[in-house]
């Protein structure tokens, strides 16, 4: 039996959560409330066969029509392709009309070399993305928005070239990385803003090539690695239990 691109997924997000905080957490699906707001799109209806399929963008028109790419393009040539009815073509107000009935647009895009994607919309070269839109040449996405050249993606948006992260937004090459927001070029950081080329540090705002920071001070590598110790594992209790935390970067942040 074939696997979905769920069955490729939990075993990247067990290995990712192992990796970030030295455990697992939980099945992916326990976390999908938590990753989700991460996932600009929405859930539409196809005017074809009335089945769902999503759209990489939530302000559509209420009265616009979608189909699903991946499935119905066929079908949509098929029915857009039919000539008008000389009726339809009299004037350029019955025209105008005629012609906007055929817009109808597209969901569920999966383009390229592209395999194991479900529910996303704008996939490109990659492989293993779930409830994600416009992913390009990435590996294990899910909850996403917004990604190229990334992997082990979850939850997490605008962070291009990236790989273990989970809930960063508006990044680029992270690696390692939980709760981060407008960082370049930082790795093994958590809860952390507006950082560039850092490593080790947890819940620090606007350093530069920094190493061993907790709240914007430097500690020793060893009093660091053993207070890093000490809240990952409150910050791993708390995710296992509610699977999710009352926090975040960007709670951080906006209330700064």
């Amino acid at each position: 039996m074939n696997p979905t691109a769920y069955d490729i997924l939990t075993v990247q997000w067990r290995s990712t959560c192992r990796i970030l905080f030295g455990q697992e957490l939980g099945e992916l699906k326990e976390f999908e409330y938590y990753l989700k707001p991460a996932a600009i799109g929405q859930t539409v209806i196809s005017s074809i066969s009335g089945k769902p399929a999503w759209v990489a963008s939530d302000h559509y028109s209420k009265k616009a029509k979608f189909f699903d790419y991946e499935n119905e393009l066929s079908e949509f040539v098929k029915i857009s392709s039919k000539p008008l009815d000389i009726n339809q073509i009299k004037d350029t107000d019955s025209l105008v009309q005629s012609l906007k009935e055929r817009f109808v647009y597209s969901g569920n895009k999966v383009l390229g070399n592209s395999k194991y994607i479900e529910h996303s919309d704008a996939v490109v070269d990659s492989t293993g993305v779930l409830n994600s839109s416009i992913v390009e040449k990435s590996k294990y996405v899910a909850y996403g928005y917004l990604a190229r050249e990334v992997e082990n993606y979850f939850g997490s948006m605008s962070s291009g070239q990236s790989s273990h992260i989970v809930r960063c937004f508006y990044n680029n090459t992270l690696k390692r990385c939980f709760e981060c927001c407008t960082t370049i070029g930082t790795s093994d950081s958590y809860f952390c803003y507006n950082l560039l080329q850092c490593t080790d540090c947890l819940f620090s705002f606007n350093l530069r090539g920094k190493r061993y920071h907790v709240a914007n001070v430097e500690l020793e590598k060893s009093q660091y690695l053993k207070l890093k110790t000490k809240l990952l594992v409150e910050i791993s209790d708390e995710l296992k239990k509610k699977k999710k935390l009352d926090y975040s970067i960007m709670d951080l942040m906006n209330n700064a």
